[in-house]
């Protein structure tokens, strides 16, 4: 019953959806729409794995140190929210993979690789911010800052916006043939999945320290809107970047940031 309550209800569906709605607003400075006819979506595979990807990211959501989390455990979740999370992003490229247009797998190559390498940040941001948590103290605030700083670096690429977004050139083509509703349901996927990765680093930059659980979740949720806000600003008017520019900001300017947190809580917590 408690899979059930925290799949539908909190931290599941009901709060995504919420935070879906403010990411589009903030961010994306734009309305996620519902798609009109998704039930004939779902008969084509870009909207079948469109649904998925939704699934496995709300899915995602439950494993997640939220407060007053009824199914979270130090272990397991981390483990689990990194399984199908990770899958939530994967689904959606790999069924582009085996589109029969090659500038469509030219696209989806693309997005794949810069969203892995953006999202290998954001794990390492993740794993730092978890090793913080399970024994903070005032002394770890450095490691906060540039986890969060690695982040904010991070995330434009992990989920495919500002200079990261797809290939103006291709976004036209890998969308032909799709109907409407299909597009919108794509697009309102990749809404979802944007939002639980940024509520996954919200998540863990309140420290359990804190010992009220209405005091964390404020914590939480001031997390995850000062960091669309920040993003909103990153992201505008952003020239396109290349594959090769995209992957060395990830590796050599992202990256070294957690890596620093890492070693930083390595000296302190010995």
């Amino acid at each position: 019953m408690d899979i059930v309550f925290a799949y539908f209800l909190y931290p599941g569906l009901l709060i995504i959806a919420l935070l879906t709605l403010v990411f589009g607003f903030i961010v994306a400075q734009r309305r996620p729409v519902l798609p009109p006819n998704w039930r004939r979506s779902l008969l084509t595979i870009d909207g079948f794995a469109a649904v998925l990807s939704m699934v496995l990211a709300i899915g995602a959501s439950m494993y997640m140190p939220w407060p007053f989390n009824p199914i979270y455990t130090s272990v397991a979740g981390p483990l689990l929210m990194w399984a199908a999370l990770e899958a939530a992003f994967l689904v959606p490229s790999l069924v582009a993979q085996t589109s029969g247009s090659a500038l469509v797998v030219r696209g989806a190559a693309r997005a794949l690789q810069i969203g892995f390498a953006g999202r290998i940040v954001i794990w390492c941001v993740f794993g730092a911010l978890y090793w913080a948590n399970q024994s903070w103290h005032v002394n770890l605030l450095p490691a906060y800052g540039l986890a969060w700083i690695a982040a904010l670096m991070a995330l434009p690429a992990a989920i495919g916006i500002g200079m990261f977004r797809s290939d103006t050139a291709l976004t036209g083509v890998m969308t032909t043939g799709l109907d409407l509703s299909t597009v919108a349901l794509m697009q309102l996927a990749a809404d979802v999945r944007s939002t639980v990765l940024i509520a996954a680093v919200a998540t863990s930059l309140a420290p359990k320290g804190i010992e009220s659980a209405p005091v964390r979740m404020g914590a939480v949720l001031a997390a995850y809107f000062v960091t669309m806000v920040v993003l909103r600003f990153l992201v505008k008017n952003q020239p396109f970047t290349t594959l090769s520019a995209a992957l060395r900001w990830c590796w050599w300017r992202a990256l070294p940031p957690a890596l620093l947190a890492l070693i930083y809580l390595r000296f302190i917590t010995g």
